[in-house]
């Protein structure tokens, strides 16, 4: 680490450097500096558009070094979608040229007083008229500052949904995303339009003989784990995320239908195995990964021009495949890149229009010039695109699922699958019972990346039962925190051994910590995300799920599973209690004390 961030004032358009003194480091990187910076100076109450919010971005002791799968950026603010704390990740190589640039992240505040874009160039920042590309999607967006300040650079953008301030607009980096929360919509109402990043800083790490052997370690697991096409990493190796949609159709888990059933029996025709044997179809990699789960597509268009898309990504062929009763992989595709063009994440746009498709077929809804159906292409493309502008339904649909239930009536709430706003990831609660619990209690609503999916759908817990699950999902939201502190792939934890992580970071940094020890600064980490919650207004009502959840899933494959109301009640109890708070789900000052946090 070069314990050095930097504070962007984009309303004076300066910015300085500061050292990362030892309370900070104590958060050893990632979604830890960023929390605890963003807990320290946003008052968790402030409009999260306004010029007092902030967005933190850092990197952590790995990244840009040659450790394995560790090239993340994360982004820490308040949420405009859900208005509780956010972080958000992308991969990529943006992660890496940020820590070339001789930091460990920024801190961007204020709003500049005209569109801009900012350069950062070896911790220099430069600030540059945002004219050109105003307007313009991200793609656009990106070529146009590589023209202007050089092809090595790596860069992140908002679209047309950031300028507009849609709730789940979202960053994109080259072809990578900060997705979730509408973080786009926080750097738009900077009137930060894109920033671009160029570094020639080496980065060292303390003991580079003992590095270089974990290294080696490191990566045999996961060659051989690659090598495995029987184990979830071998499978993404082969034909990228969308691989397992198979499993989880077979174990009634598959969201589908607004999340009416636990099935698609399309799903064979948009999986991941589909378009590696539909498409011309080239892996890419994020920085200093063996995995490249990313597939790049060439695909025909619906209008017959040639196009490529790196994805779909399995949550984007359940949002706008499976959710939205969507077979079709070339609208699907299609889809997919209006959502990266205009700057959205496809996870809650995906929910949204199913929502709205329901509300269409009930009478409940209506829009000029679309059916409002599921399945039909038409309106799943057409509402993608009126979101992405605020125009018609889509100012209504911009603010996510809840408000705009909210706003509609009509017991609409109800089968708006969303928990604090945020979309459902495809997994279905009522069939995964620990999922339940971690969408449910997720910080930043609906998180599927802090959740016992994978020991519930390849067996190894039993996904219908309760028992046990509470400080089985605490173990998980408190273990990926500190992974998230390394700003590490989410897979890279699915096969590395969880010692390996503290012993990166003693040969990285010298900083020596037990596991034990790491994952108690996730778990502080998590208790600092609350407290944020808390003061935003959130507590133990908001910690739920929508009332489908307590209804059976549909189709004799799902086997009727459901939630009751007793039955999560008890198990949100358990789980209060092994974090230590109270019945409301409120830190008490013992855990508090315990875990190293002043207030």
């Amino acid at each position: 680490m070069f314990d050095t961030l930097v504070r962007i004032d984009c309303t004076a358009k300066k910015a300085a450097s500061f050292a990362v003194g030892p309370g900070l480091k104590s958060y050893l990187g990632g979604m830890g500096y960023g929390t605890r910076i963003l807990v320290d100076e946003v008052d968790s109450r402030i409009d999260p558009l306004s010029e007092k919010n902030k967005i933190v971005l850092t990197v952590g002791p790995l990244t840009g070094t040659t450790a394995p799968m560790f090239p993340q950026a994360c982004i820490v603010t308040k949420s405009p979608l859900t208005g509780t704390i956010l972080n958000c990740y992308a991969g990529g190589f943006l992660g890496a040229e940020i820590k070339f640039c001789g930091i460990d992240g920024l801190v961007l505040e204020g709003r500049a007083p005209e569109w801009s874009l900012v350069l950062v160039e070896d911790g220099r920042v430069s600030f540059h008229d945002a004219k050109p590309v105003m307007g313009k999607g991200t793609a656009e967006t990106e070529n146009f500052m590589k023209e202007k300040f050089g092809s090595e650079a790596r860069t992140l953008s908002i679209g047309r949904a950031g300028e507009k301030a849609v709730a789940m607009a979202s960053i994109f980096s080259e072809t990578r995303t900060f997705g979730r929360g509408g973080a786009g919509a926080v750097l738009g109402s900077k009137r930060i339009k894109g920033m671009a990043f160029k570094g020639t800083h080496a980065v060292d790490v303390a003991d580079r003989a003992g590095f270089a052997a974990l290294v080696a370690r490191n990566m045999d697991i996961l060659k051989a784990a690659c090598a495995d096409g029987h184990n979830l990493v071998g499978m993404f190796s082969r034909v990228g995320t969308g691989a397992g949609m198979g499993l989880v159709n077979k174990k009634g888990g598959m969201a589908t239908r607004n999340h009416e059933y636990g099935v698609f029996p399309e799903g064979s025709e948009i999986d991941g195995w589909a378009y590696a044997k539909k498409y011309y179809t080239r892996a890419i990699s994020c920085f200093g990964c063996p995995v490249h789960c990313g597939m790049l597509h060439k695909f025909r268009r619906r209008d017959n021009t040639e196009s490529w898309l790196r994805g779909p990504e399995y949550e984007t062929m359940f949002s706008l495949g499976s959710e939205v009763m969507n077979p079709d992989p070339v609208t699907l595709a299609e889809a997919n890149q209006l959502c990266e063009d205009y700057g959205m994440d496809t996870l809650t746009v995906g929910v949204t229009i199913a929502w709205a498709l329901e509300m269409g077929e009930k009478g409940i809804l209506k829009e000029s010039g679309l059916k409002l159906a599921f399945g039909d292409s038409d309106a799943i493309l057409g509402l993608i695109r009126k979101i992405g502008e605020r125009e018609g339904i889509g100012d209504l649909l911009a603010d996510g699922p809840r408000k705009a239930a909210e706003k509609t009536g009509r017991g609409s709430l109800g089968v708006a699958m969303q928990v604090k706003n945020s979309g459902f990831a495809a997994w279905m609660p009522r069939r995964m019972k620990g999922v339940a619990l971690a969408f449910a209690t997720s910080n930043r609503g609906a998180c599927h990346k802090r959740a016992p999916i994978g020991d519930e759908i390849m067996g190894k817990l039993d996904m219908d039962s309760y028992e046990g699950k509470a400080p089985i999902v605490k173990g998980i939201q408190d273990t990926v925190n500190a992974i998230f502190t390394f700003v590490a792939c989410r897979f890279h934890e699915f096969v590395t051994p969880k010692d390996m992580y503290p012993a990166f970071l003693e040969a990285a940094t010298g900083q020596k910590l037990t596991l034990a020890e790491l994952v108690a600064v996730g778990e502080r980490i998590w208790n600092l995300e609350r407290l944020f919650n808390i003061g935003a207004g959130f507590g133990r009502k908001d910690d739920t799920l929508p009332d489908r959840c307590f209804e059976p899933i549909k189709g004799e494959a799902s086997q009727g599973a459901v939630i009751t109301h007793e039955a999560f009640n008890r198990m949100l109890d358990e789980y209060y209690a092994a974090r230590g708070w109270t019945k409301e789900g409120v830190p008490t000052p013992a855990t508090l004390k315990r875990l190293g946090i002043e207030d």
